[in-house]
């Protein structure tokens, strides 16, 4: 039985008994950090680490480059005339890791079971509605045979719409319509138990992939090793021969590997140390499409009125806390959806057609609107508002983030505030629970379009743990979902983000991070980042 061990126990080990980057025979070994006991079954996962990692394992019909999408798995596709029906001629040269040919079937099986009622997968909402009679499988409404999902033959693929949509051929980089073996999927545990339901992805000698890597070790606490598949119809233009994956939660332990050289790059470590990393020359960066934000609960007393929500805004230097607070390593938040969503033209940009949503500064004018607001809704200077609990997993930049808001808040609004910092585990269980008042989240997006950023907050959506609900925030975003018309459906979005932060501020956008690579020029060359802003691992050369 694996024994449970200290943070700083797990950093000593990795230090002393894990290999270094550089390996016997001349391979292309890089060693990375990423987060602990990620997800790395294709329809349960909802975290950034898993997705990373699954993007390296598998790939769909597209993939992301650096600067857009391209076929991958197919080789060219057919759109009938009214958007609805796509079809996808498939490589004849993709293979299995274990030589078995990739074909349209395992497409098929990999939509059904994202659809399935019996896997219940997360991310069903989102995705599985796209496709013919989606919702109504999932709902137990239709058989699953039924889905607008077939193999035509052996090669060809065809997929039919539930309605049309213009950017869905953009969500199929997503690793929930990448294809799955169907003979590698076991079930182990109890039907209750949600993490029994991935459990076969994490062995190593099951998980059968058909990406640049395969899946060699994996302990999902301390270390994943990917290798270069041999089966892999591109493998003559894979760089890296293998990916240590060293698994750490705490940002200085992280760090602590990087710098003593453990690890080759890292992409998280303490915001204080900035200033400091970008002069010893490790810090390379460009925006990315995260947003924080604060989740407010919506049916809170006092939080329900969206004056109060409107005022707890008003007050924040979004500036200052990125720059000043936060060491320098964030970009201040105008709006919700940030930089880098294609806009109503190719040269367009999503939130430079939208324009700055609110400000990123706070004036006194800003402050005196905040107290008015608050009065407005019954609490003047703060009088009668109840205690206001900031729950968050305790970090170096949540610290600092909170112990900021607590001041303005109280200094301006009057509001006391308890801050309640806990383990990462116990607060996921309470934000999942909606037992919170306020609680920071962030979000990326899993396809570039800026509608992924705004589905988490349709009402009933299972991210939505703050109940945002809005009738005319659901409508524009449901008018905008099947609007083939780009620059329609462009606008219809950004009257649901008008809604969502404006009218309602239903969430409190804080700021927008950088995509980051921790790395020393000497040690590593052709580091590059894809239109998604993630590091591509298998371009990456190892000079150590």
């Amino acid at each position: 039985m694996k024994r449970i061990i200290s943070i700083m126990l797990c950093a000593l080990l990795l230090l002393t008994v894990m290999p270094f980057a550089f390996a016997e025979g001349g391979e292309n070994v890089l060693t990375i950090a990423m987060g602990t006991k990620p997800c790395l079954d294709l329809h349960w996962n909802a975290g950034s680490t898993g997705a990373s990692l699954m993007n390296m394992l598998y790939e769909g019909l597209y993939k992301i480059t650096e600067n857009s999408i391209e076929l991958a798995g197919a080789t060219s596709r057919d759109v009938s005339e009214d958007g609805m029906t796509l079809t996808y001629h498939l490589r004849e040269d993709a293979l299995w890791s274990d030589g078995k040919p990739v074909t349209a079937a395992d497409y098929v099986y990999s939509m059904k079971r994202l659809v399935d009622p019996e896997v219940s997968s997360v991310y069903m909402l989102d995705y599985g509605q796209y496709l013919l009679n989606g919702s109504a499988i999932s709902n137990g409404e239709k058989p699953l045979d039924e889905l607008g999902v077939t193999a035509i033959d052996d090669y060809t693929l065809e997929i039919k719409l539930e309605k049309p949509c213009s950017y869905f051929e953009t969500m199929l980089t997503y690793t929930s319509f990448f294809p799955l073996r169907e003979d590698c999927v076991t079930f182990e545990g109890e039907a209750d138990v949600r993490e029994s339901n991935w459990r076969w992805a994490w062995n190593a000698e099951k998980h059968i992939t058909n990406g640049h890597f395969i899946l060699t070790y994996c302990d999902e606490e301390q270390e994943i090793i990917l290798e270069k598949n041999p089966y892999y119809y591109g493998k003559d233009e894979v760089a890296l021969d293998k990916l240590d994956v060293k698994l750490a939660d705490d940002a200085n332990t992280v760090l602590q590997l990087f710098e003593t050289g453990a690890v080759d790059l890292i992409d998280s470590f303490p915001s204080e140390e900035t200033e400091r990393l970008k002069a010893a020359g490790y810090y390379h960066s460009v925006p990315s499409l995260y947003t924080r934000f604060l989740l407010v609960n919506n049916n809170a007393e006092g939080l329900s009125d969206p004056r109060v929500r409107k005022a707890l805004s008003l007050v924040i230097d979004r500036e200052f806390l990125a720059d000043g607070i936060l060491g320098g390593s964030f970009i201040a938040a105008d709006s919700y959806v940030g930089a880098g969503f294609p806009g109503a033209t190719e040269a367009a940009d999503y939130h430079t057609d939208g324009g700055p949503l609110f400000s990123t500064t706070c004036t006194d004018e800003d402050i005196a609107q905040a107290q008015a607001l608050m009065a407005e809704a019954g609490y003047p200077n703060g009088e009668g508002f109840p205690l206001l609990t900031c729950s968050y997993a305790s970090s170096p930049n949540y610290d600092l983030l909170f112990q900021y808001l607590s001041e303005i808040w109280q200094e301006n609004l009057g509001i006391t505030v308890k801050l309640d910092p806990m383990e990462g585990a116990a607060m996921t269980e309470l934000r999942d629970a909606g037992k919170f008042l306020i609680t920071p989240q962030g979000w990326g997006p899993d396809w570039l379009d800026a509608s992924n950023m705004l589905s988490i907050f349709v009402t009933g959506n299972f991210i939505n743990a703050g109940r945002y609900s809005s009738e005319a925030f659901d409508k524009a975003y449901a008018d905008a979902m099947y609007n083939y018309n780009t620059e329609e459906r462009l606008n219809l979005l950004h009257e649901a983000e008008k809604q969502l932060v404006v009218e309602d501020m239903g969430i409190i956008p804080l700021y927008h991070r950088h995509a980051i690579a921790l790395y020393r020029d000497s040690d590593l060359s052709n580091v590059k980042f894809d239109a998604d802003r993630k590091v591509m691992w298998a371009d990456i050369i190892v000079n150590k």
